[in-house]
């Protein structure tokens, strides 16, 4: 969650100071936001949040694919701008490749065209392609908590190198404080 925040603002940054653009507390922010931005689209066309064991559902339309930015950059580039579209588009993209790992259950990265959902690191592979729902929602029925959001990111017991979630938890609180400290980083120069 956290961590879409961060990966926005990051490209915001560093591409949008190369490519000459001002940068500044608001710019940062929206940068963060247009990393976001696939879940918020995704709640709209789903039209439900779902917070039990099924939240990854939220990942199973338009809105986290890869096409999408594509689609975006295509459509606003002579209204934007190119330098902005690419700055929007590639903070979206963000969102779905970061979705690829960590605690989900795997992205349709290549819907319209294709169903199978990828998933990073599972099942001792590198890549693992999950070829329809069935398969993804019998693991999630064995290995998902209804209660995942408290156990990833409200307990901090003791952590050890396999305990997934804690290091999770760990991982998204610290994008949120560097998130909070590159927002804030601008208004410092001042």
């Amino acid at each position: 969650m956290f961590e879409h925040f961060l990966a926005g603002e990051l490209v915001f940054l560093f591409l949008g100071k190369f490519l000459g653009f001002k940068i500044t507390t608001p710019f940062l922010i929206f940068g963060a936001f247009c990393g976001f931005f696939p879940d918020l689209l995704s709640y709209f066309l789903n039209k439900q949040v779902r917070y039990d064991k099924w939240y990854h559902s939220h990942r199973d339309n338009f809105s986290h694919s890869i096409f999408l930015p594509i689609v975006f950059f295509v459509a606003t580039s002579f209204w934007l701008g190119w330098q902005m579209s690419l700055l929007i588009s590639l903070a979206m993209l963000t969102h779905p490749l970061l979705d690829l790992y960590g605690l989900g259950w795997g992205v349709k990265l290549f819907l319209p065209f294709s169903d199978d959902i990828y998933k990073l690191f599972h099942k001792k592979k590198i890549l693992y392609i999950y070829e329809n729902n069935k398969e993804r929602n019998s693991d999630v029925e064995k290995h998902q908590s209804n209660d995942w959001f408290r156990n990833i990111y409200l307990r901090f017991g003791k952590m050890t190198a396999m305990s997934l979630p804690h290091w999770w938890g760990v991982f998204e609180w610290l994008s949120l404080l560097i998130f909070i400290l590159l927002a804030i980083y601008p208004m410092l120069g001042k």
